[in-house]
């Protein structure tokens, strides 16, 4: 059986739980993904942080009456737009207010245990107050992660990026999420590795072996059950 991917930000929030509480919130996602998503916000971070092709240089920020029309030409419907509205006005006008520069650096995608590859990590370098950032964005309103989550995510981070590749020594790895809506109006928090006691490689990889063992299980769970269904059978107690 082919294994349905799980999201980053849910693998990340999902694997440092203990294992019966894994279970629990792989079911909840068994049962359906949100029916909005982030992709347009996503689809359009270049414009949104004006991420440069070369070196950090002065640039005026794309103005944002051409981001919303992006963000407006990529949305399924009128509540997506909304969601990734929200986010995508609070971080344009955060990084026009703070002179944010970025310039892009691809940092490809990461293999794991199950075949898939993960990216937590934007193909971007952010000069925040002068220092050099790698982030990541999470602009979920609910089932986000946690501080534990992040963790999760500064270590894959720091793994991927840092580990192998001493150029980057020095650069800070940083995590955005929003504050929840207020009359739609989002604000970013910010949070850096700093501080942060980081899971190694090994211990990361037995999380995400584990934490997808489980969700294979789910996912037979599901089809046994509609299997039963379709042929009019019960299961066994066990």
């Amino acid at each position: 059986m082919k294994i349905r991917r799980l999201p980053e930000i849910d693998l990340a929030r999902i694997a440092p739980l203990p294992v019966s509480q894994q279970r629990k919130a792989l079911e909840q996602i068994r049962m359906g993904f949100p029916t909005i998503s982030y992709a347009p916000f996503r689809l359009n971070i270049s414009d949104i942080l004006n991420v440069q092709s070369g070196m950090f240089s002065p640039a005026t920020h794309t103005d944002w009456a051409i981001v919303e029309q992006l963000l407006r030409k990529s949305s399924r419907s009128n509540k997506e737009f909304q969601a990734n509205l929200g986010v995508a006005k609070a971080l344009h006008q955060y990084g026009a207010a703070h002179g944010v520069l970025s310039r892009s650096q691809n940092f490809s995608k990461l293999a794991i245990a199950t075949g898939d590859r993960v990216e937590y990590w934007l193909n971007m370098i952010l000069s925040l107050d002068n220092q050099p950032v790698i982030p990541f964005i999470d602009p979920r309103r609910t089932r986000h992660l946690t501080s534990e989550g992040r963790r999760f995510v500064f270590s894959m981070m720091h793994e991927h990026i840092r580990a192998i590749d001493p150029d980057y020594a020095n650069v800070s790895l940083g995590i955005v999420q929003f504050t929840p809506d207020d009359n739609n109006q989002r604000r970013p928090l910010f949070y850096f590795d700093r501080g942060i006691n980081l899971i190694d490689y090994a211990e990361l990889d037995s999380m995400i072996r584990v934490t997808y063992g489980l969700w294979l299980e789910v996912l037979g769970g599901r089809e046994d059950e509609t299997r039963r269904k379709s042929t009019g059978t019960k299961g066994t107690l066990l």
